[in-house]
């Protein structure tokens, strides 16, 4: 009976998760259209940035653990997922991407996931055990609605779950497939750029290992200067809403300095990497930054869209130098400087066979691979 109740409620939870993230992704697709529509808007980040920052810190208790919070309870269960958590990384990350932040949307999918899997859980008095197995089930239906990619969802939970990883695969399955079908029914669709698979020759192996290299490199440094300057605000200003005040400041520096382009999700960069515009060299190190000070000074969302945009323009500007097709290194590039930053690489290769095909599965494995070794450990996710 017991394995029937958490079918049952891998699949309420999925679909639940879906639901929301269907409303999620319209919503950012409005607050995205309407910033770029009324330029004005984005001078009001730091005063957002307070606002939401001190909502988080006065009434936010546990919903503040964030992914990492999630992750903890999918791994070593004690108290469950906030039912707050859902609505409040909604609001939050609706509003940073409103006016400007540079954060993602899988941080927020993931913590909605569990909050409304965990909620349904609670109320129909499942045990500890069965809560813990559905909160790990809830991340795989996070990346299958939020991103369409169940497969991806499915070996994400099993790398960060790995004291019971067999116990949640078949409820991660049913999470995902229901997360996905929820979203899709509801019309939402992800667009996936083509990508050709490779030519094979001598130097193309030795040329993404190259690229694995970077993109390691870029992993490992974007975890490293996130932490430090988590610490560094923590020392430099006690009350937490300050350091997000400070951050959207900081920002509207960066844009007046450097541009636009790096606000928000950053999607029209990913778009001119695959479709082999020029990129500069300087426009992954930029994003990275503006994505730096976003989440080292507390806005709301998450980590893995903007390290898309960070692995597809890096892909980009290796590609010339390289010899090598641009949509072709913008497509490894994209998911393996997510999945070395939160060593997860499995699932940086799954996720770039289900967004491109199985004709990048080698490309795939040599550069998430080499990538993996270098960036090193911890990543982002230090729960796992």
């Amino acid at each position: 009976m017991s394995r029937v109740r958490v079918a049952l409620f891998s699949a309420i939870g999925g679909a639940l998760t879906g639901l929301i993230c269907w409303a999620f992704l319209r919503s950012l697709d409005w607050v995205t259209d309407t910033r770029v529509a009324h330029g004005w808007i984005v001078w009001f980040l730091p005063l957002v940035g307070l606002a939401v920052a001190v909502i988080y810190h006065y009434f936010g208790g546990r919903a503040k653990g964030g992914t990492p919070g999630v992750i903890e309870q999918a791994h070593t269960f004690t108290h469950g997922v906030p039912t707050r958590m859902a609505p409040m990384v909604f609001g939050g990350s609706v509003a940073g991407h409103l006016f400007g932040a540079s954060v993602g949307r899988e941080g927020a999918a993931l913590q909605m996931a569990g909050s409304v899997t965990d909620s349904a859980a609670r109320a129909a008095r499942l045990s500890p055990s069965e809560r813990q197995i559905l909160i790990a089930a809830s991340l795989a239906g996070g990346w299958g609605a939020v991103y369409g990619v169940p497969f991806t969802g499915i070996m994400f939970t099993l790398q960060v779950t790995r004291h019971h990883r067999w116990r949640a695969l078949v409820p991660a399955i049913i999470s995902a497939a229901a997360g996905r079908a929820v979203v899709y029914a509801l019309g939402y669709d992800f667009f996936r750029p083509p990508v050709a698979g490779p030519h094979w020759t001598l130097w193309l192996p030795i040329a993404f290992c190259v690229a694995g290299i970077a993109v390691g490199l870029m992993a490992r440094v974007f975890v490293g200067l996130l932490m430090l300057l988590k610490r560094r605000m923590a020392l430099a200003l006690r009350w937490p809403p300050a350091r997000t005040f400070v951050g959207g400041v900081a920002t509207l520096a960066l844009m007046v300095l450097v541009g636009r382009d790096y606000l928000g999700l950053s999607g029209p960069l990913v778009t001119q990497s695959f479709a082999g515009d020029h990129i500069h060299w300087w426009v992954p190190l930029l994003k990275m930054v503006f994505t730096i000070v976003a989440l080292g000074t507390g806005f709301v969302g998450g980590e893995v869209a903007p390290l898309f945009v960070m692995g597809a323009t890096l892909g980009a500007t290796l590609a010339p130098g390289l010899g090598t097709p641009q949509p072709l290194m913008a497509a490894v590039g994209s998911a393996t400087v997510f999945a070395s930053a939160a060593s997860v690489a499995l699932t940086g290769i799954v996720l770039t066979v289900e967004q491109f095909g199985w004709q990048m599965l080698i490309p795939a494995l040599i550069v998430g691979l080499v990538a993996r070794v270098v960036a090193g450990r911890p990543g982002l996710y230090i729960a796992q």
